[in-house]
């Protein structure tokens, strides 16, 4: 028999005729030899009874229990054999296809790992040339005798350097977010950054993005990479539905805030095709996914569990017309996001020289690159600055027990013999003093989660590659900081 059900009913009725026949028996109500024929059979009955719920539901629950037993240690590989076409053999037949999607799916998501540590190295090796074409080109900019004609190439160099340098910086903070931290965030500031890691897109698919930010947008509470996450995810799934439709293809993005309710909402929407009904019951379940092979279905259900761990919510919204919407809300803190501050026209580096800005403060340079250490030191001397250079970390504590005492300790990350992170730690046991007075210069800044290491301010991290005429800003505030 095919159907468990039937197999149960069976088995309950026989024992219900037998615990008839044997009531019977004892009240006299059945004649003794019939008594004695009915308990001869149902006594032989009850054995193969039971070997028939053993076979049919004992083993098989058995087998499936020693299977998921053997997932939850680990062992994606596990399949159970199906011993039958019944409720029990499709469950099992269930079990092995969930099986089957959980290794691909950590096979998946241990090469988007893999990657995110490959990007880290690349980082490095990719943002220091960047550094040192934008340093140089600064330096030259500096130049007042410089035709215009060069003036305009280098304004170009630094530009498209820059421009590189920003990308490359979303997607390390996008692929190393690191710790969750839940702070005050700007879900405008969140957007940006997210729409900025997708922005490639934009010009190749043809798509025009519009909509409007609220700059009066109250703070949320929340994890800002792990946002940025969803919202990125958000705005991947938007574009890649643009792709199935012609021209022309929009993507509207807002923010604004539901006074009424305390909420501060984000909203992604599309002229693409939309979601189809049956596809949108199943939208945020784990590995639903309507992108066929390309897809994790993993996207939309991580990003409501984020959300949701912000105590917000993320759902789609049903729509009358073609197209997609999503809207994201978080629990507004209540306190209006302050106006940013005017810009200050930001002096030229040859007028920053003029001024001496730096006169008299002392700065140990650590970086194994001289393309990048040398245009650093040129500009840091010419605005005043008295440096001392290492190439790596021990260089730098020979300089150190040399007697050189700076006020500013600018060390890069990745140094051979002795990284900046190891460097740092030696600081922190043997001079703290020193320690304190350290600013980490690098493309890959995930170093400073090292065990043993204290917590470093991000206020004294600068991501590479970083203008000049910033670099110098931060080491005359960090200087009257640590004077104060």
């Amino acid at each position: 028999m095919k159907s468990l059900r039937v197999l149960i009913i069976v088995v309950a009725l026989a024992a219900m005729v037998f615990g008839a026949a044997v009531t019977l028996a004892v009240t006299g109500n059945l004649g003794s030899v019939a008594a004695i024929v009915v308990l001869i059979v149902g006594a032989a009955l009850l054995p193969v009874m039971w070997l028939l719920v053993r076979r049919r539901m004992w083993e098989p629950l058995t087998a499936l229990r020693r299977g998921i037993q053997q997932v939850s240690d680990g062992d994606l590989t596990t399949q159970v054999v199906v011993q039958r076409d019944d409720e029990l053999g499709h469950v099992t037949t269930h079990f092995n296809q969930m099986t089957r999607v959980l290794r691909d799916r950590a096979e998946e998501q241990g090469r988007f790992a893999a990657a995110g540590e490959l990007l880290g190295g690349v980082a490095h090796e990719v943002n220091n040339p960047l550094m040192a074409i934008a340093s140089h080109a600064e330096l030259r900019l500096a130049d007042a005798g410089l035709p215009a004609a060069q003036r305009n190439e280098m304004q170009t160099i630094l530009r498209q350097a820059q421009r590189a340098a920003k990308l490359l910086r979303g997607l390390l903070r996008f692929v190393r977010a690191g710790e969750k931290r839940a702070t005050a965030v700007n879900l405008n500031d969140v957007v940006r950054s997210a729409i900025d890691l997708v922005s490639y897109r934009f010009l190749f698919d043809e798509i025009t993005i519009e909509g409007r930010l609220d700059p009066a947008l109250p703070t949320v509470i929340g994890d800002p990479n792990r946002l940025e996450q969803v919202v990125v995810n958000l705005l991947s799934n938007a574009l890649d539905a643009l792709g199935a439709v012609k021209p022309p293809r929009r993507l509207i993005v807002d923010s604004f805030s539901d006074d009424t309710g305390g909420r501060v909402c984000v909203t992604v929407t599309d002229n693409g095709p939309g979601v189809a009904p049956e596809i949108a019951q199943r939208l945020f379940r784990p590995f639903a996914s309507t992108k066929g092979p390309r897809g994790t279905g993993l996207g939309l259900y991580t990003s409501r569990q984020i959300v949701r761990e912000a105590e917000g919510e993320l759902d789609l919204v049903q729509r009358a017309t073609s197209g997609t919407q999503f809207l994201m809300w978080l629990p507004s803190t209540r306190h209006p996001v302050p106006s940013a501050p005017s810009v200050v026209p930001q002096a030229a580096p040859s007028e920053a020289g003029n001024k001496g800005s730096l006169a008299g403060i002392r700065v140990l340079l650590v970086d194994d690159e001289e393309q990048v250490r040398r245009p650093m030191s040129r500009f840091l001397t010419r605005v005043g600055a008295e440096i001392s250079e290492a190439g790596d970390g021990e260089a730098a504590l020979t300089r150190l027990h040399a007697g050189f005492d700076p006020h500013v300790i600018l060390a890069d990350l990745r140094m051979p013999r002795l990284d900046g992170a190891a460097f740092y730690l030696i600081l922190q046991q043997q001079r703290p003093a020193l320690a304190e007075r350290v600013i980490f210069l690098s493309g890959d800044i995930t170093q400073l989660a090292a065990p043993g290491l204290a917590e470093v301010p991000r206020d004294r991290i600068l991501v590479k590659p970083v203008e000049l005429v910033e670099l110098e800003q931060r080491i005359l505030a960090f200087v009257r900081e640590k004077a104060a």
